[in-house]
């Protein structure tokens, strides 16, 4: 009976979540109300404050599902473990070409960015925070790797990726291109994707040399 009891109190958890998701892609931040969202999960909307005790803190579990960044973090660990050999070199390649594909396709994860830096507020802070923390036990592979080699991994880094998010937000929301490509187009993609790898590769080798 325990068993049952948590699979249906996760059941349940997840249709809040995914009902919370619903409310915000319709009417944004400030829709995200109690009643419509145990509405449209189907259940009373006092279990959203038993099992998350209030709507922000609901929203934020809802946030560190679809975010790219905050979505990895139980895997954080295994994936440092795996790329200390080469500084996190193929983990910095994989991860900017996973988070181009993945931002691209996940519409959610698009609006949560616009609403970011469209609506600035302290769930919004807190969520960018969570994003720092992320990248800096990344960064803790290459740090050691760039230092005093002149090149800031980090610096670039900070370029890349907004530049993923704004290149996919322009294509997305304006259907335009950037310097002549248009990530609609598969063959596009795939150049900006191989692109972004070549960079990475090329401040590594840079060391080498």
């Amino acid at each position: 009976m325990e068993t049952l009891h948590k699979k249906d109190k996760e059941a349940t958890k997840n249709k809040l979540i995914q009902a919370a998701g619903e409310v915000f892609m319709a009417k944004g931040y400030q829709g995200l109300k109690a009643a419509p969202i145990a509405y449209l999960a189907g259940v009373s909307k006092t279990l959203i404050y038993r099992y998350f005790g209030t709507v922000e803190e609901l929203f934020k579990a809802y946030l560190a599902q679809k975010d790219f960044w905050l979505s990895m973090e139980g895997q954080v660990e295994e994936l440092l473990d795996a790329s200390r050999h080469d500084f996190g070199k193929q983990l910095a390649k994989q991860v900017l070409e996973a988070q181009i594909a993945y931002f691209y396709q996940n519409k959610e994860m698009q609006e949560i960015m616009r609403w970011q830096i469209a609506e600035p507020n302290h769930i919004a802070r807190t969520l960018a925070n969570s994003r720092e923390l992320m990248g800096e036990e990344l960064l803790s592979l290459s740090d050691p790797y760039f230092k005093e080699s002149g090149i800031n991994f980090r610096a670039l880094l900070a370029v890349i990726v907004p530049g993923i998010y704004y290149l996919v937000l322009n294509a997305k929301v304006n259907g335009s291109t950037f310097c002549g490509m248009n990530i609609n187009k598969k063959e596009d993609m795939e150049e900006v994707q191989k692109a972004v790898k070549q960079v990475v590769d090329w401040c590594y080798e840079k060391v080498e040399s």
